[in-house]
């Protein structure tokens, strides 16, 4: 089984996703990780070097890359829903699990990560908790084509998660 985890940045996908994977004892993926490793770059030095439209290029091949995987819980970059054909390549290949949680709990989480500086550059001009309520509102309709399942992360832990997820995928059908 494939899973792909989408949703917005810091709603657990990297947390949950290594937690569910050894659960299932599956392979973990995370693609914003695989496209760093292979570029030798941080995200934030891909995008101030090559803009938004070249990241998602990359993007795009390291999520066709998956396809090999016959088993793996897969985590992606929150943006990964913005183009068709990368809805159409999880939504073919795999379960898509959306992880949700409050804008304000995101924000919270997003100025407590080290990890924010580096791998998650701004991605408009607003501070933070009116972009991440923007973009929230710009791509649910699009987390929502490629779900088959949701699972909000906001107030629950990551191992609560990870057994909600496995008593839910016993009736997901693709």
């Amino acid at each position: 089984m494939k899973i792909y985890l989408i949703g917005y940045r810091c709603t657990g996908k990297t947390t949950i996703g290594k937690k569910l994977a050894a659960c299932l004892n599956t392979d973990f993926l995370d693609t914003d990780t695989l496209i760093q490793q292979e570029s030798g770059m941080s995200i934030l030095k891909i995008v101030e070097t090559y803009g938004w439209e070249k990241f998602r290029k990359i993007e795009k091949k390291t999520l066709k890359d998956t396809i090999s995987f016959e088993s793996a819980v897969i985590s992606t970059g929150g943006g990964i829903v913005l183009d068709a054909a990368n809805r159409k390549i999880m939504r073919a290949h795999g379960i898509c699990i959306w992880l949700t949680a409050d804008v304000n709990i995101i924000v919270e989480r997003l100025n407590k990560d080290s990890k924010t500086k580096d791998s998650r550059p701004a991605l408009s001009d607003f501070k933070v908790t009116k972009e991440t309520d923007a973009l929230i509102q710009t791509r649910m309709p699009l987390y929502q084509q490629t779900h088959h399942l949701t699972i909000d992360t906001g107030e629950t832990s990551p191992d609560h998660c990870v057994k909600k997820i496995c008593r839910r995928l016993k009736n997901v059908r693709i």
